[in-house]
């Protein structure tokens, strides 16, 4: 079964985080996301234009029910709340290399023996061009198939190019190559990935979330992360979920969400967004205001006006 919501947004940015919000499930499911329609500017800004349109959705597992009897509701578990912070260092669970395992990918084969008409055959094709493009020709690609799925892995000097800051530009390059294989319909999903990037990006994130929790344990005080993307933010959650006293919740919008991660039962309050603003624009004289205030007039200080101990902040 398959459950799915339509987004609208300014950008695709946010017309995927407005339709994850409509599906209302948690990050850490494998969502999926089709892009329905590119946003359209505003001709002179006042006629015409629309906003970006996407499918979010995942597939649900059915559940059998045998003999006719209704599932019995699952027990909340009950946590036990430590009443102080501990000051000793955090004790985390040990977590596994990987916690964004699926379904295992086939053996890994070479492209030629892939049909140009298959969706991951559409999506290399599509792969093998923008390569092309950024001249990074000597590459060798290999695919790994499963059920409505693909994993392309490519292999090949000069290649940083392509994986971008943060994985930022093989992410975007995995989207629009998803795109190029579901252009004809279905829901076909593609990942991509640079010799072992993903695995070393994955690794990096559990280190990262076992340490913030335990300073955000031992300090008691929350901990702000960097922006992520959905899957970089999935595994964050994922890794704290094994480490007790501590929780994880996103804030933000865009390409600007955050993960905070707080001591568990304490009021967790969204982030602080660094407004860099400095004075609104006059539209109607095509002037900045004049924010600056003159300085009152003052006398000297004198010796005997400091104070005997030195400046107190």
């Amino acid at each position: 079964m398959i459950k799915e919501a339509i987004g609208f947004g300014n950008t695709i940015d946010e017309a995927k985080e407005d339709a994850i919000a409509k599906l209302n499930v948690s990050e850490l499911e494998d969502i999926q996301i089709d892009l329905i329609a590119m946003p359209k500017k505003k001709i002179l800004g006042l006629f015409g234009g629309s906003k970006a349109e996407v499918r979010a959705y995942i597939e649900i597992a059915e559940k059998k029910i045998k003999g006719g009897k209704k599932p019995q509701p699952k027990k909340e578990k009950t946590v036990q709340k430590q009443k102080e912070a501990p000051k000793a260092e955090a004790q985390v669970k040990e977590v596994p290399k990987k916690v964004n395992d699926a379904p295992d990918y086939g053996e890994a084969v070479d492209v030629a023996e892939i049909s140009a008409e298959t969706p991951a055959g559409k999506a290399i094709a599509y792969v093998k061009a923008v390569l092309s493009a950024v001249g990074c020709n000597e590459v060798e690609i290999k695919v790994q198939s499963r059920e409505n799925a693909s994993r392309i892995l490519m292999s090949g000097e000069d290649l940083s190019i392509v994986i971008g800051r943060r994985g930022e530009t093989l992410d975007s390059l995995q989207y629009l190559a998803s795109l190029a294989a579901n252009n004809g319909g279905g829901h076909y999903k593609i990942s991509l990935n640079i010799g072992d990037y993903r695995e070393r990006r994955e690794e990096t994130l559990i280190k990262l979330a076992n340490r913030i929790s335990a300073q955000v344990i031992k300090t008691g005080k929350s901990r702000t992360l960097e922006p992520m993307n959905p899957y970089e933010r999935r595994i964050i959650h994922t890794a704290v979920q094994n480490i007790e006293g501590v929780v994880s919740n996103s804030f933000g919008e865009g390409t600007g969400r955050r993960v905070v991660i707080s001591v568990e039962g304490a009021e967790v309050r969204p982030p602080r967004m660094n407004d860099r603003r400095r004075g609104s624009y006059n539209r109607s004289r095509g002037q900045r205001p004049n924010n600056k205030v003159e300085a009152p007039v003052r006398e000297p200080k004198k010796d005997s006006d400091i104070p005997l101990y030195g400046k107190i902040n």
